[in-house]
């Protein structure tokens, strides 16, 4: 098991540098750059305008190699520069948002398992019934209606209806944690639909699979009760294929929630994002793209080190 962490955490470096050099690739390539965007608000402002030295202000009369010859250096000191135009370093900014993008992930992945895992055991268990069919159909309008449309029908229609919307204003879990809940509840269940139709699916399926296996048919045989049966030997061996897709999934949660945050006004990584991109700020981008790509990895080691603790037989050595 230790041999094949090690081996795991030194793959993560080859993807880690494909990472760095797609996103500072694909920000260069997108049309305006900071230097256009500071102009424009400088001249808005009516203040003059020294471009080249404001050029040179930026980092940006060097050529691209250098830039991010100079960037990755810095990544490698633990270091991932300062933004172009907030003042601060990007360490700084993603030390304070990145725990609310997590916090909003966690939770979604919370409602996520609690909702899919027992209603798929479930619909398994009542397999053709009415309950069964019922909820594979809400799984499938979960699955096919974009989150962000979701999310804009929660926003409007209460609040033109019933003069009711979410709480926008931020704060801190440990500042006020009933305020936190009210925010994060309803973007988290919202986030959630989409992955809850998926798992209750593949739940769903991986448990029949089970349920039609020797050994299963054997405890029903010794006269075990359908509880004990569904839970003790379908469940644990069905997990392993909805382990991977809830792994696999987390990628698709931290993409969904750069739409989520800016909706909701929740101040993570992902509406910093925004900001950035409209903005030029590359190494706010590329720091963001980088902490959040090693996030992904890193759950998807985890993953696979649960398959071990799932069924002992897998040999991931």
């Amino acid at each position: 098991m230790g041999k094949y962490i090690v081996k795991r955490i030194l793959l993560l470096i080859p993807t880690v540098l494909v990472v760095c050099i797609l996103t500072f690739a694909m920000m260069r390539m997108l049309p305006g750059t900071a230097l256009d965007y500071m102009v424009k608000r400088l001249t808005a402002a009516g203040q003059a305008v020294d471009v080249e030295s404001l050029r040179v202000r930026l980092g940006l009369d060097q050529p691209a190699l250098v830039q991010f010859f100079t960037w990755m250096g810095g990544v490698l000191r633990g270091d991932l520069g300062n933004s172009l135009f907030q003042y601060e370093s990007v360490g700084e900014i993603i030390g304070r948002e990145l725990p609310v993008t997590i916090q909003l992930g966690f939770m979604e992945l919370f409602w996520t398992i609690l909702f899919a895992v027992p209603l798929g055991v479930w619909c398994a268990a009542r397999q053709d019934g009415v309950p069964d069919y019922t909820f594979r159909v809400f799984a499938i309008i979960f699955m096919a209606v974009p989150t962000f449309l979701v999310a804009s029908i929660v926003l409007v229609y209460p609040a033109a209806w019933w003069g009711y919307a979410p709480n926008i204003k931020y704060s801190g879990i440990f500042q006020d944690f009933g305020a936190n809940m009210r925010m994060f509840l309803v973007p988290s269940v919202i986030g959630a639909l989409a992955q809850t139709g998926m798992q209750l699916r593949m739940v769903r399926t991986c448990c029949l699979e089970t349920m039609r296996t020797d050994f299963v048919r054997t405890a029903w045989a010794k006269g075990c009760g359908e509880w004990r049966v569904l839970i003790k030997h379908v469940f644990r061996n069905s997990m392993i294929p909805v382990v991977t897709v809830i792994g696999g999934s987390v990628a698709g949660i931290f993409g969904g929630n750069v739409i989520l945050e800016n909706l909701f006004n929740i101040p993570g990584i992902g509406q910093q994002l925004i900001t950035a991109l409209d903005q030029r700020d590359y190494t706010v981008i590329q720091g963001c793209v980088l902490v959040m790509a090693i996030i992904v990895m890193l759950i998807n080691l985890l993953v696979d080190i649960c398959y071990k603790w799932l069924d002992p037989r897998v040999e991931i050595d």
